[in-house]
């Protein structure tokens, strides 16, 4: 005669297992496997799909691991600016200055949000030249900043 374990334990037990069942109790993750690095990058496959708010969630995420990430603090400022929120986006981007003074999609992306404001243009035409004199493959995204801020003081 063969036992027949108990269909709640089954549930349990397939829940365990990381089956998805419907009725079973919440799991809870006690410790979280990804590092910095990883929550930045699946933030910026979230960002990249259009889910700003999850996005969000992974680069705070990335920061509360590494607190001077400036990857996950430009790409941080990058969601505020996609919500037109260009103050916030400005605050990101100095604080990614503060904590890595070479980043210069930091530097550019910190001339676009004070050209944006419409304010503060010969701070932004410092941070774009910075940004523009460099030899990344963006340097073409930072001499179209240039180019912009410079129209703007015109």
């Amino acid at each position: 005669m063969t036992r027949r374990m108990p269909r709640q334990w089954l549930s349990c037990l397939l829940a365990a297992l990381a089956l998805p069942l419907v009725g079973c109790a919440h799991l809870v993750i006690l410790h979280d496997p990804l590092t910095a690095n990883e929550h930045n990058d699946l933030g910026v496959v979230y960002e990249t799909r259009g889910e700003l708010g999850l996005a969000k969630k992974e680069y705070r995420k990335a920061l509360r691991l590494d607190s001077r990430d400036s990857r996950a603090r430009v790409n941080l400022g990058n969601v505020a600016a996609a919500g037109n929120d260009w103050r916030s986006a400005e605050k990101q981007y100095r604080r990614a200055l503060s904590d890595s003074s070479t980043n210069y999609d930091a530097m550019n992306n910190l001339a676009v949000a004070l050209l944006r404001q419409g304010r503060n243009l010969d701070e932004a035409t410092k941070w774009a030249e910075s940004a523009a004199a460099v030899r990344t493959g963006r340097d073409s995204v930072y001499r179209v900043t240039l180019s912009e801020v410079r129209a703007a003081r015109r």
